[in-house]
């Protein structure tokens, strides 16, 4: 099959570069250049598009009854560079109605639309329509981002491209983005527009990532890991390595998100301490989620608001430290075990500022509570909000 000519994202394996003191962006694990980088046609497990794209890009699909999708990166890239979605509206799409959608997707519905601003639109000669845009990304940086919108009777596809800096690469996108096909025979559950705002490049991401230094010089990254698939991850480490101007390594640290799992369309939070500081030699670090060694358990039993409540209320203790408590209801009529409480502290630009998990209790029965109390002696600005969360295993 020609689809093997294209290697499908582990999709719970993710690398993070970012900028030192900076957020940063979900990248695809590097791949070693193939000698034949000629395209090959990819076709989508749904056959509602096919898009001819160099061999051994990485690709990373989404694949529901009402939304196909498929994101692409170059081997060795920083970042996606190319996401083709799609989605069947049940009727056809006059050219009045494809005008408002336009409008629609540009204004309400983008999964971007909190970064992007449009420059310029422009009707092109096959009746689609392309968007230029600016991007901002988690690092601050701004990202030239062109959208190809077009329909095909009851089908509406969008193609977002950003723009590479390399004039090959471009090249080889631009090459890519000429040969984008809908097919009318496949078949996808009608769905309602918004479904487009839930198209994403990877299944797990990084998102509020800060980067602080106490007084005392600890360097601390903190942020929220999402799951945007469709399966619970659990234990999932987070890694950090500092890297020189080189790209050499200068030291780092791992630990695993705060809570026992993500479920889907969940958030965990994580917190990265580095006692001695940022090494002086370090330019960047890469931030790692899952690794070689880490194997996800979907059907590992975790308990979480399904299963229990909890109250929350902060306060300042003596020393000026900010604490969390409350109190954790078993609410199920069987017992739970390992109960874990975790906090994510956001500042005023809903970056984490801050971020602690305690052990509660051993067990915990039917119809049992626990108190707990979490202190957070240290923080990176000033808090804003927090959630909490609370976790248990059977």
């Amino acid at each position: 099959m020609i689809a093997s000519f294209f290697i499908r994202l582990a999709s719970l394996f993710v690398l993070v570069l970012l900028a030192a003191c900076s957020g940063g962006a979900v990248v695809f694990a590097p791949t070693p250049a193939p000698a034949d980088a000629s395209p090959a046609t990819y076709t989508h497990p749904s056959g509602v598009f096919s898009i001819n794209v160099p061999r051994q890009w990485p690709v990373y699909e989404q694949y529901t009854t009402n939304l196909a999708s498929a994101s692409f990166a170059p081997p060795d890239s920083s970042e996606t560079v190319l996401t083709v979605s799609v989605i069947d509206l049940g009727q056809e799409i006059d050219s009045q109605t494809f005008g408002q959608l336009i409008e629609q997707y540009q204004t309400q519905v983008r999964p971007d639309i909190e970064t992007y601003s449009e420059q310029n639109r422009e009707a092109l000669g096959d009746g689609s329509w392309r968007m230029t845009g600016l991007r901002l990304t988690p690092a601050g940086n701004t990202q030239q981002v062109n959208t190809f919108l077009q329909r095909d009777g009851s089908r509406f596809a969008v193609l977002d491209v950003v723009v590479p800096d390399d004039p090959a690469l471009a090249s080889q996108v631009e090459q890519t983005v000429n040969t984008l096909a809908i097919h009318s025979e496949s078949t996808l559950t009608p769905a309602d527009f918004s479904a487009l705002a839930f198209v994403k490049p990877a299944s797990l991401g990084f998102l509020h990532v800060a980067t602080w230094t106490t007084p005392e010089g600890v360097f601390f990254i903190t942020g929220e890991v999402a799951n945007y698939g469709a399966v619970p991850v659990n234990n999932l480490p987070v890694e950090a390595g500092f890297l020189t101007a080189d790209g050499l390594s200068a030291g780092g640290a791992v630990d695993t998100i705060m809570g026992y799992g993500i479920e889907p369309g969940g958030f965990a939070p994580f917190s990265l301490r580095f006692g001695s500081g940022q090494p002086s030699i370090a330019e960047d670090f890469m931030l790692r989620l899952g690794g070689d060694s880490w194997h996800n358990d979907p059907e590992a039993v975790i308990f979480g608001a399904n299963a229990l409540e909890w109250t929350d209320e902060s306060s300042f203790n003596s020393d000026g430290n900010l604490t969390i408590s409350g109190q954790i209801t078993n609410v199920i009529a069987a017992p739970v075990y390992n109960l874990r409480v975790f906090v994510t502290v956001f500042d005023d630009q809903q970056r984490v500022i801050g971020a602690a998990w305690s052990e509660v209790t051993p067990q915990l029965l039917a119809g049992e509570s626990a108190n707990y109390n979490l202190i957070l002696p240290e923080l990176g600005g000033d808090p804003v909000n927090y959630i909490v969360g609370a976790q248990a295993t059977d």
